[in-house]
């Protein structure tokens, strides 16, 4: 029987359920919410047993299992699957099922797999251990080079795309005969076909390979839709159809998810109605369907009255390629791609599409999406935003003298002072020199990835090791044709502030610009008096932390106790790292401590975590010992009010409504 089992399951609810029960039986037990986390503790401390979700954002546990068997150190570790029952019937009959339990996980059956689960390190079959070794192997081989390729393809496609729209628009701004304005319009639209195909192309295959990823932030409804009728609205005008957007009354929009995604999936069933509706209207009409104090599940429609869809196509409609017909490509134009994306970006983020539809008489797409409600009323104080320069002084790094003209001249006509850098050992000299005493510092560097000498990521890297000497924080933004999940990733780890696919449009720059200047202003440089404000608040929400558990005031218990374990040596972490100034120490002790006060529902102390978290990982050390002062000032808070004798009885009455 194992005695060390680690868990990995990317809902903290469920994860923490499990370890309790499994520790009640004798376990010793620890927790990691996802497939990166999991693989590092395994590696670190083998267990016995390994407990994997299929499922999980990021490295999924199918991933995560093959990664597991190909490190000798943890290769000899039994792994249970913890999957759906559809997941299960799709696996081949036999032996092999014995690995899986299927969820909703039935405790009782848990416990009783886990206790007869023999110690697989110590009874290994070599035979098939090489050949899962070797499968695994191949399987991520695979990945690789399918990455790699649409990698390549991205930027063999999207440089001389970028060249032929950024020419494009500066001819646009010169004086042109009406013959020649036409010319250059369809030369416009075929590129911009040509570009949308490209990106829908490319999503679709990184969806189908795991590689692209939901963002879970805080939005409102009311942004991804006005953005959809500000792109479609005069797309249907144009072709005198009228188009309307309703949210229903008592429709939540204050919400988290993945909102760009949203925004995708509406404007791809809207492009969809437009192109097959010839008269009437198109109409996008969102309520809710299910809905609490956390959560919310959204039904959304797209609705047109257009030429409708045969019962025979119906099937296949959401099929890449797929139209009404064959002669619907020529008629109407489009690739077919649109509705095959808009399918499977629902499916990601675990919601349901269909259709109905008379043939002749329109059609109505249909889908609905959970997504968690933000709790405003727990919500902190926003700072102030950075308000947005009119003229920025803008650092260019770009190799291709062709890209060199079009950033130059677009950029200086939207009144921006541009500094052109020809690969990432320039930019690097550029940034030094900004910040002499004589210098005039950047507001912004464009950096693209693939340059000669020194490429986009390591110049990055070698400006952020600087402002660690000197201070501060520049806006990088990575420019470049490589528009895969990989890139975006890497971008994020040389701690790039943004990232926009070539061709670059100055409408998409400045509106990545804005976002990111409406983020909060670092925080002052004592914060603890507003720490203070809060004092007289109760520093737990009971609902919270009651829902991680589920609403087992027992389990919570339990979960307290561990927790005034456990946080004293978490606060000792956070303090020698704070003295050594170590900034990735400082991330990692505050994101574990943010997540404790999460899970005992310290809102409070938990967006306060988040900040001092979010800072230390752009290395910005100066601001924290006054924020991680005002962390520990809201951690005392909760720790003092789990100390009080009467907070059990307040607790039931809550979980007991």
């Amino acid at each position: 029987m194992p005695n060390k089992i680690l868990v990995i399951r990317d809902s903290r609810t469920e994860a923490l359920k499990t370890r309790l029960v499994l520790e009640k039986e004798g376990f010793q037990v620890r927790v990691a919410t996802d497939g990166v986390e999991g693989l590092q503790q395994a590696a670190a401390d083998p267990p016995d047993l390994i407990l994997l979700d299929t499922i999980m954002r990021g490295v999924n546990g199918f991933e995560t299992c093959g990664k597991l068997k190909l490190d000798p150190k943890t290769n000899r570790i039994p792994v249970v699957m913890l999957g759906s029952s559809e997941e299960m019937n799709e696996m081949p009959s036999g032996s092999a099922l014995e690995c899986f339990l299927p969820v909703p996980v039935e405790m009782q059956a848990l416990i009783s797999k886990v206790k007869t689960w023999p110690n697989g390190r110590s009874h290994e079959d070599t035979s098939l251990q090489t050949s899962v070794q070797a499968l695994t192997r191949e399987l991520a081989e695979a990945k690789r080079a399918r990455s790699d390729l649409l990698a390549n393809m991205s930027h063999e496609l999207r440089t001389p795309l970028h060249e032929i729209t950024g020419m494009t628009e500066l001819l646009g701004g010169t004086t042109l005969s009406p013959e020649q304005q036409g010319f250059l319009n369809t030369i416009r639209n075929s590129s911009n076909a040509l570009l949308s195909l490209i990106g829908d192309v490319l999503e679709f295959s990184e969806i189908q390979t795991g590689q692209l990823q939901l963002e879970t932030k805080p939005f409102d409804l009311n942004d991804p839709l006005q953005r959809c009728l500000e792109v479609m609205k005069p797309r249907a005008n144009e072709k005198g159809l009228a188009f309307n957007v309703t949210l229903a009354m008592g429709t939540p929009n204050l919400l988290k998810g993945d909102s760009k995604r949203v925004r995708q999936i509406l404007m791809n069933l809207s492009d969809n109605a437009i192109k097959f509706t010839e008269r009437g209207e198109i109409a996008i009409e969102v309520n809710a369907e299910k809905m609490n104090d956390d959560t919310a599940e959204l039904h959304m429609r797209v609705r047109d009255t257009g030429i409708g869809i045969t019962p025979e196509k119906m099937e296949t409609i959401f099929e890449p390629f797929q139209q009404e017909d064959n002669s619907s490509t020529r008629r109407f134009g489009g690739s077919g791609m649109g509705l095959a994306l808009a399918k499977q970006l629902v499916t990601l983020m675990q919601g349901k599409i269909w259709v109905e539809s008379v043939p002749g008489q329109g059609s109505t797409f249909h889908f609905t999406l959970p997504f968690q409600r933000q709790l405003v009323q727990a919500a902190a104080p926003q700072a102030a935003a950075r308000a947005m320069p009119t003229s920025l002084a803008i650092l260019v790094a770009e190799d291709s003298p062709t890209n060199q003209l079009i950033a130059r001249s677009s950029l200086s006509k939207a009144g921006h002072k541009v500094t052109l850098a020809v690969n990432g050992l320039e930019a690097v000299k550029a940034f030094e020199a900004s910040r002499a005493p004589d210098g005039k510092p950047f507001d912004l560097v464009l950096m693209d990835i693939s340059m000669p000498e020194m490429d986009g990521l390591d110049a990055t890297r070698a400006i952020r090791e600087r402002e660690k000497t000197i201070g501060g924080h520049l806006l990088v933004i990575a420019m470049t044709a490589f528009a895969t999940q990989d890139y975006r990733e890497k971008c994020a780890q040389a701690v790039m502030d943004a990232y926009v696919t070539k061709p670059v449009r100055i409408d998409e720059l400045n509106r990545t610009l804005e976002e990111l200047m409406s983020q909060a202003a670092p925080p002052p440089e004592e914060p603890a008096p507003a720490a203070e404000a809060a004092s007289d608040e109760i520093p737990v929400n009971l609902s919270e932390a009651l829902e991680v558990v589920g609403g087992d005031v027992d389990i919570l218990r339990d979960a307290v106790a561990m927790t005034l374990e456990e946080v004293p040596e978490q606060i000792d972490g956070l303090n020698k790292a704070l003295a050594a100034s170590d900034a990735k120490q400082i991330e990692a002790k505050a994101h574990r401590l943010k997540g404790i006060m999460g899970n005992l529902g310290g809102l409070q102390a938990r967006d306060v975590g988040q900040q001092l978290e979010t800072y230390a990982e752009h290395g910005e050390t100066q601001n924290a010992p006054a924020l991680a002062q005002a962390f520990l000032n809201e951690i005392k808070r909760v720790l003092a009010f789990y100390n009080s004798p009467d907070w059990e009885a307040r607790a039931a009455e809550v979980a007991n409504g």
